[in-house]
């Protein structure tokens, strides 16, 4: 912005100016996220259709990262909100309560990550990895036909006198599928971390300040990111779970 030749810090202008050229950066950044996530899905979706394919089980950490994630997006509102109205303990409550329910979103995410290799699904693993129980905790498709396990061995499901064993001939194979459920949900936890510094950022700047409180815009900005990386979530999971 420019007056009378002299260039005034974005920090000067106007508060709607100031509000919407920050908002802007905001969704560029939103959007390239998007566009990182399509693609991984894309390939994700193509890989499937590849000559092996190893359908995984959700760890059960995953569901429970799902409930802290969808209660940071329920508090930091409050936190919003309250915020709006003017009041600072309130707002002050349900911001920290954000940030303890995005630590135990991470802590669960690496809890996940521990159940997913207790079963043999490694972020770079091949097939005679897997360990667990087939039909529940994992199942195979080969040449686009679902194998059955029996006794130690695979087979194809019309090979019903298991006669010829498949477990050789598959056994080369990588579990594409564990190192893209690695990837994904990696990619969206470094995500998380760069909001929740962002949050931690502003909380730090409003109590050292000299207004002693949290910035009502950078809060709202900082709110809209974590809401979108909430919603990444419950998409990447649904994505995996039902995909799977």
């Amino acid at each position: 912005m420019m007056t009378e030749g002299i260039s005034v810090p974005l920090e000067n202008a106007k508060p709607e100016t100031n509000e919407r050229a920050k908002k802007m950066v905001l969704y560029i950044g939103i959007f390239s996220i998007i566009m990182l996530f399509a693609g991984l899905s894309s390939a994700y979706v193509i890989s499937s259709y590849g000559e092996i394919w190893v359908n995984i089980s959700m760890p059960p950490a995953f569901y429970i990262s799902t409930a802290f994630i969808l209660l940071s997006s329920l508090t930091i509102s409050q936190a919003v909100r309250a915020s709006n109205a003017g009041n600072e303990p309130k707002t002050n409550v349900f911001f920290m309560l954000t940030l303890i329910l995005g630590v135990g979103f991470g802590v669960s995410q690496f809890y996940g990550w521990e159940q997913l290799t207790g079963k043999g699904s490694y972020l770079s693993s091949h097939v005679d990895n897997l360990e667990g129980e087939y039909g529940k905790d994992y199942s195979i498709e080969f040449k686009g036909r679902e194998l059955v396990y029996y006794e130690g061995d695979y087979y194809y499901s019309n090979d019903e006198l298991h006669e010829k064993p498949l477990t050789d001939e598959i056994s080369i194979y990588a579990n594409s599928a564990s190192s893209y459920t690695y990837i994904l949900s990696a990619l969206h936890l470094l995500h998380v971390l760069g909001g929740f510094l962002f949050l931690l950022g502003i909380w730090l700047v409003g109590k050292l300040g000299k207004s002693g409180k949290i910035n009502n815009l950078r809060l709202r900005l900082g709110a809209t990111y974590w809401h979108f990386v909430d919603g990444l979530w419950i998409y990447l999971f649904l994505f995996l779970l039902l995909f799977h």
